[in-house]
């Protein structure tokens, strides 16, 4: 009760001077005048699938963001409490698609790393749910991650039959070190979030109701550091991955798409949406 309540002022207090409201069919905008602070909740049921719609909606989000110099930091997390974060990147858009919807869906997903991993202000995921797969590689592109207790997360592409892209291995080997990223990525690893926490997948997990707050307290304190410190700092760390995708985008989607189209990685992945179907049943 007594977390319900604090919840509730912490809410109160980051949210109570709403400058405006964003809202796009699968993404909502939430702007703090006061703080600067803008909430990107990800609302496409089910489960926020990287579909070729949402992962534009995000980018073009964050590039608004980014133009925007009354934000001072993001706070990204879902609008589904206590489900899902993000159950990553749509596997239909990779099954029985031709080439061209392939290539467009590939350069949906480069833009979306490039947009969310070079964002210059603070940005903090509050991972209120699940998140396998591209919502694990999301949450990596962030600065500072919360995440709610007993759910799951990781990059288990090998588990589907295909294999997580090089930029998504270099966020895992930046976050976790070489060998348990290695270990993680070849056995397409879910860890839970208290497993998270102890290879520092994660940086804090919590029950549900304080994800948001406590994600939000370390967001205002990331928001302090002077600009363009801050966005510098970043860059510096972050450029090679990035350089070494923008110097080859073209030859990375042709890559992409002649490994989607294998005969064995289209039998795996029409297995899984197969045994997908039938659990929902």
């Amino acid at each position: 009760i007594l977390l319900k309540m604090l919840a509730r002022v912490c809410s109160r207090h980051v949210y109570g001077s709403v400058r405006q409201m964003s809202n796009i069919s699968n993404v909502e905008t939430i702007i703090d005048s006061q703080s600067g602070i803008a909430t990107v909740k990800m609302s496409q049921p089910p489960v926020n699938s990287l579909d070729k719609n949402l992962l534009t909606s995000i980018t073009d989000t964050f590039k608004n963001l980014e133009k925007d110099s009354s934000i001072s930091g993001v706070l990204l997390t879902s609008k589904f409490d206590g489900r899902v974060f993000s159950s990553g990147l749509n596997i239909t858009d990779m099954f029985q698609q031709s080439d061209g919807h392939l290539a467009e869906f590939w350069s949906c997903v480069q833009e979306w790393y490039l947009t969310l991993y070079g964002f210059g202000k603070p940005l903090v995921s509050a991972i209120n749910g699940h998140s396998p797969a591209g919502g694990c590689a999301m949450a990596l592109m962030s600065d500072y991650r919360v995440m709610e207790k007993q759910k799951s997360i990781g990059l288990n592409e090998t588990q589907l039959g295909i294999v997580a892209p090089f930029f998504f291995a270099d966020l895992m080997i930046a976050t976790v070190g070489r060998r348990i990223a290695e270990i993680g990525l070849n056995m397409g690893k879910l860890y839970s979030s208290e497993e998270a926490l102890t290879i520092g997948l994660v940086d804090e997990v919590t029950d549900l109701e304080s994800v948001v707050p406590n994600a939000t307290k370390t967001l205002l304190k990331l928001t302090k550091i002077p600009q363009p410190a801050y966005k510098l700092s970043k860059q510096v760390q972050r450029n090679s991955p990035m350089e070494t995708l923008r110097n080859d985008r073209a030859g990375d989607v042709a890559l992409f798409v002649n490994i989607i189209q294998t005969s064995n990685v289209q039998a795996a992945i029409g297995g899984y949406l197969k045994a997908l179907k039938q659990k929902k049943k």
